[in-house]
């Protein structure tokens, strides 16, 4: 049976998830990311099975990309580390783009990637 604190969690779990779906519709793509892996990492530690939180992901994708048991693995590691760094610097990305649009092959260098702002805040 449903009590009144029950129902009044359900109201306020429902009120957050579109307020928090509705925030994300304008945040940028870093942002959006970021709340995913963090997703990820939360059913990760819940015990969620890879394949269910793989599929959810998958039959979510704007893109109709397909997500993997080795995707959601992949991300619940980026989030270990986010918890005490990165492992991927700004400062380092900046040089392996860098080296890659100097010395990689003549197509890369035609197309001339816009790597943008590679911060935390600036990427979307």
């Amino acid at each position: 049976m449903t009590t009144v604190t029950d129902k009044i969690k359900t109201g306020i779990e429902i009120v957050s998830d579109v307020a928090t779906d509705g925030i994300e519709a304008v945040s940028s793509a870093t942002s959006r990311a970021g709340a995913v892996v963090n997703r990820v990492a939360a059913m990760d530690e819940a015990n969620v099975d890879h394949e269910v939180i793989a599929l959810q992901m998958t039959k979510g994708s704007p893109n109709d990309h397909k997500y993997t048991e080795q995707d959601v693995q992949a991300y619940s590691k980026l989030y270990d580390d986010a918890k005490s760094g990165v492992p991927m610097t700004a400062k380092a990305a900046r040089a392996l783009v860098k080296d890659q649009m100097q010395n990689g092959t003549s197509k890369q260098k035609d197309e001339k990637l816009n790597i943008g702002d590679l911060s935390p805040q600036g990427a979307g």
